[in-house]
């Protein structure tokens, strides 16, 4: 297969805007299978009737379903649904941006650290015995957002090389596993050590729609800052002083980088737990199809990644009957070969167009 910048197939804008079309589609009906999967049996109909309602507060449709279908499908269902779209958009932006940033298409949203750190800042909040709804949320985004700067700062002493940036997140991250470690085995009660794998192995059982709206600004807010920077994206894939010369404020816009990535990656840890490779491969997916060029890469991508995560929190639910698996465990099972395979086979230019 030859080599194509503009990815497996050539898409105008007329067709690129058809699969968005499709992408949005099937995000609409995976969410509604998802929303079915569970012990008790749902209409789709009444699914979106119970939706349309809650939406617009008001009752456009009239109530033909018992009062615990409703708090089934609003209270329980539709927040790990719209979750799990959150967190696979989320990872999926983030991934890109790491890739740009290091410009190594081996970079997720884990390389700098945070997610260890965020996940370490979780856990201690839960062996100390944190109360309150957002406790072990703000101390998984304090120490994810102190983790990101001590990398930064450390990789950008004298000079920035994103090799010193590697290598930092990497020795940061094992530092904080081997925390980690130390802290699972710490656990004195029952509860605390679920409550600590659950962080290790990622899950959407505990969302709820105040996490929801949380997680939501903060896509949105960082969607929109880094499409208004598509540009200065596909500018520094050429090379830091090729950007320089073109106008593009390096420093800059790498601080940028590393805030967004920070705040995102805190925010899924500290309501989901450690979920990989999302943010790996589903990147890699999107130059193959669309290209490089970040204006279209990062909507497929933030799309592809909402989808990427219903599906596999569909098989997370349904493997084993009568029992959910992490879904952490699913993305490692499903991306670990699949990334492999990308590699062997990838026909696309990782910078350029």
């Amino acid at each position: 297969m030859s080599n194509n910048k503009s990815g497996l197939i050539s898409l105008g804008k007329n067709r690129f805007q058809f699969l968005i079309l499709v992408l949005i589609f099937l995000l609409i009906f995976l969410s509604t299978v998802s929303v079915l999967i569970g012990s008790i049996s749902l209409n789709p109909l009444t699914i979106w009737k119970i939706v349309i309602n809650k939406i617009f507060s008001t009752d456009i449709f009239e109530k033909d379903w018992k009062k615990n279908i409703e708090i089934i499908v609003w209270n329980l269902r539709m927040p790990r649904v719209i979750m799990g779209i959150i967190v696979g958009a989320s990872l999926s932006l983030v991934g890109i941006l790491m890739q740009a940033l290091t410009k190594n298409t081996l970079a997720d949203p884990y390389i700098l650290g945070i997610s260890s750190g965020a996940s370490t800042g979780a856990i201690l909040v839960i062996i100390l015995g944190g109360a309150g709804l957002f406790s072990v949320p703000i101390g998984a985004f304090s120490l994810g957002i102190l983790t990101s700067f001590l990398v930064f700062y450390n990789s950008s002493r004298e000079s920035f090389s994103t090799s010193k940036l590697v290598l930092t997140g990497i020795a940061i991250s094992s530092f904080f596993s081997g925390l980690t470690t130390f802290l699972v085995v710490s656990a004195s009660k029952e509860n605390e050590v679920k409550s600590v794998l659950f962080w290790m192995t990622g899950s959407l059982s505990g969302s709820n729609w105040s996490t929801v709206s949380i997680s939501f600004v903060a896509l949105i807010i960082s969607s929109v800052i880094i499409y208004s920077m598509h540009k200065e994206l596909d500018i520094i894939m050429t090379g830091d002083e090729i950007a320089e010369t073109l106008g593009v404020n390096v420093a800059r816009l790498r601080l940028i980088i590393v805030i967004v990535s920070s705040l995102l990656t805190s925010f899924i840890v500290a309501n989901t737990g450690i979920i990989g490779f999302v943010g790996l491969v589903i990147p890699h997916i999107g130059r193959g199809i669309v290209g490089a060029k970040h204006k279209r890469l990062i909507i497929f991508s933030i799309l592809m990644g909402g989808i990427f995560l219903l599906i596999t929190d569909c098989i997370a639910r349904t493997v084993l009957k009568g029992q959910e698996v992490p879904i952490g465990v699913i993305t490692a099972i499903i991306g670990a070969p699949f990334f492999m395979w990308l590699i062997k086979k990838s026909s696309y230019s990782f910078g350029g167009n």
